[in-house]
């Protein structure tokens, strides 16, 4: 069935209307974690600092300490908002043991 067969929006049926938003938060997902815009980093590597801090028990304001940036920076980089720099990257590889070749394959 397509969208564009109704003249009103207000007459699509809401199952459309759902699958079209699943589709489009998958594809939202998808390219943030494959092909983020310029300046923001990967899901796939967010994902991964996250998954490293859940199982070490660590609060934003632990990693912020461990990598030895602010805790709004480590804020801005769990949502994609900055980019990694060559520190962090080193950082990351020597408190996480997150490798710098999993970092560069997925940036």
């Amino acid at each position: 069935m397509q969208i564009c067969q109704y003249e009103d929006e207000r007459d699509v049926p809401k199952e459309i209307i759902s699958e079209y938003q699943l589709i489009s938060k998958a594809i939202i997902e998808y390219e943030a974690a494959h092909h983020p815009l310029p300046g923001r980093v990967s899901t796939v590597i967010t994902d991964e600092i996250e998954k490293r801090m859940a199982e070490k028990h660590l609060k934003q304001k632990n990693v912020a300490q461990m990598l030895g940036i602010s805790e709004s920076r480590v804020s801005d980089l769990l949502n994609g908002k900055r980019p990694l720099n060559l520190m962090l990257v080193k950082r990351l590889r020597d408190e996480f043991g997150i490798s710098a070749d999993f970092i560069l394959n997925h940036c």
